[in-house]
């Protein structure tokens, strides 16, 4: 392999660890927003159901919706 090549797939390699990096971020903010409203939730009424959730209540301009 040449210098070239390697670097190219060093770069790849490098792109795509960057964009794994950003989706587990974006999962790790839904994750935590859901968590939030569940405590929030629980602490309001323990008569709570956690599927009446909806889509809406989670949503706060987050990148991972587009």
């Amino acid at each position: 392999m040449t210098s070239e090549e390697d670097s190219q797939k060093h770069e790849k390699s490098t792109q795509t660890l960057e964009e794994i990096c950003e989706n587990t971020r974006a999962i790790r903010r839904v994750v935590n927003r859901i968590l939030d409203h569940l405590h929030e939730a629980e602490d309001r009424d323990n008569s709570y159901d956690p599927d009446s959730v909806t889509w809406k209540d989670l949503y706060n301009n987050d990148d991972v919706y587009y």
